[in-house]
């Protein structure tokens, strides 16, 4: 009898605590993506913000403009400068040209040049690039020279009239566009010829005069194409129709633009 009743109470009380257990869904609990917590998100340095992008620099003052491209390395200028001295250019080496408000303007080593030859003045003294400098000064040289003995058995060359060696503008003086050669250095323009004994030959449209000035002018300004890639002068548009204007401008293939003073009708 005793055995009877504690049988049954355990039998009682293993289905109590099966009604008592939680119920377990065979199909699995869907949990929604809000529903799992995020991990905390930390707070980006200062350094990755909006401040970094006033601090980072600007893109203007990265880039390297004409005048960073142009320059020489070590070797190549001194190498120049070796050639200026066999040449007789008097000249000094200048402080860096360098516009803050323009990438492209200016002379990172510019040589200010008081003599292009042995006795022969630059009036007024012209700021350019070596490679420039050393282009004036051997079409000085080869040419203008044996040029100005061709004048009269005694003629001395004395002086080259300048109007613009190195100058921050665009061709041709104009507000927008390309800019001018004179802007790197790499051009200069000369306004006319001094003589020792004879009166100065001034740079303007010759042509059909039959003159020994105009012959002089012909001359000198054909052979320059020989050391410069651009040669412009009277003919080629009405700005240039005083001076001659000479620069070194790299073209693709080598081109040149060589002008020369059209003949007058007859």
């Amino acid at each position: 009898m005793i055995r009877l009743v504690v049988l049954m109470f355990a039998m009682g009380g293993a289905a109590m605590a099966q009604d008592l257990a939680p119920t377990v869904s065979s199909e699995p609990i869907q949990r929604s993506e809000a529903s799992v917590p995020s991990a905390p998100v930390p707070d980006r340095p200062a350094s990755d913000s909006a401040e970094a992008a006033t601090d980072a620099p600007d893109a203007v003052s990265t880039k390297l403009g004409a005048r960073d491209l142009l320059r020489l390395n070590d070797a190549d200028y001194g190498t120049c400068l070796a050639a200026l001295d066999d040449l007789g250019v008097v000249y000094t080496e200048a402080a860096p040209i360098i516009p803050a408000d323009d990438v492209d303007c200016g002379i990172v080593r510019p040589l200010t040049v008081s003599e292009i030859a042995p006795g022969v003045s630059l009036i007024p003294e012209a700021t350019l690039r070596c490679p420039a400098v050393r282009a004036v000064a051997e079409w000085t040289r080869d040419f203008v020279l044996p040029a100005a003995q061709r004048l009269g058995p005694d003629t001395t060359l004395a002086a080259m009239e300048t109007a613009s060696g190195y100058t921050c503008r665009r061709r041709n003086n104009r507000p927008d566009g390309k800019l001018s050669e004179h802007a790197f250095g790499n051009a200069i323009d000369i306004l006319g010829f001094r003589f020792a004994d004879r009166n100065p030959i001034t740079v303007e449209p010759r042509e059909g005069e039959g003159s020994i000035e105009e012959s002089f002018q012909d001359a000198v300004r054909a052979a320059a194409c020989l050391d410069f890639s651009t040669v412009l002068g009277p003919g080629s548009n009405a700005s240039h129709d005083d001076h001659l204007h000479l620069d070194i401008i790299e073209r693709s293939s080598g081109y040149r633009l060589c002008e020369q003073g059209g003949a007058a009708p007859e």
